[in-house]
């Protein structure tokens, strides 16, 4: 892949590597994330050592030629061979301000183009849920309204990584109606059952910590040579 600018790496990132980092734990982090964004942009490993060499220059108490080998030129190797990744929810200690960084703004920017719009009529689904499953259909729709909701305030792309307690809140707040987790539960496998939406991530951290599954709304639709649903 061609490689991209150093402008392109996440902005608290990119402020470590130009002013360094305190020695224990900041250090630690951002080497590690030093590392995993170069590789990221698409730099080599020997192009990656000799970034961390620069970068061990400007930090508190640079690290001793025998220190940089084994910190940093070996920590280099460990991370190609784990493949290990890192997101922004990693770096929460180091962020500049969401409103603020370039990065994010950019990410949030092509996320929203992404799901500008549902891949259904969400009309013909109110009439299907209404017919198919009476009242529960109405609490189905507003599980639906409630991801589609959240897809978009948080930009989250085509898959949306959230738990069954934020929708559960979602539901409260923007519509009026009380649905308990276990609720949502039942409601999100009767969607997925319909071929409404589908489960394409297990177990993520989400939000206030809680595990969170990801779900990616189908191409749902009427069979109008049949009419029915698909």
């Amino acid at each position: 892949m061609a490689k991209k600018p150093i402008e392109y790496m996440r902005d608290c990132v990119k402020e470590a590597l130009f002013k360094g980092a305190q020695r224990g734990y900041e250090f630690k982090k951002m080497r590690h994330a030093i590392i995993v964004e170069l590789k990221r942009l698409g730099y080599d490993s020997s192009e990656i050592k000799n970034k961390l060499i620069e970068w061990n220059d400007r930090c508190e108490r640079p690290l001793g030629i025998g220190d940089q080998r084994r910190q940093l030129l070996k920590y280099v190797d460990w991370v190609d061979m784990h493949k290990t990744k890192l997101g922004c929810n990693a770096l929460e200690d180091y962020c500049i301000g969401k409103e603020k960084c370039q990065f994010n703004l950019k990410i949030s920017s092509q996320n929203r183009n992404i799901t500008q719009d549902l891949p259904f009529d969400i009309s013909q689904l109110e009439k299907f849920l209404q017919e198919r499953f009476k009242a529960d259909g109405y609490e189905m729709l507003l599980v639906v309204k409630a991801l589609r909701r959240f897809q978009i305030e948080k930009a989250t792309g085509p898959v949306i990584y959230v738990g069954f307690r934020t929708i559960s809140s979602i539901i409260r707040d923007k519509f009026g109606h009380n649905l308990n987790p276990m609720d949502i539960f039942r409601k999100m496998q009767q969607l997925i059952d319909e071929g409404i939406i589908e489960q394409v991530a297990k177990g993520k951290a989400g939000d206030f910590s809680w595990q969170s599954n990801g779900y990616r709304f189908r191409g749902w639709g009427i069979d109008t040579h049949n009419n029915t649903y698909v």
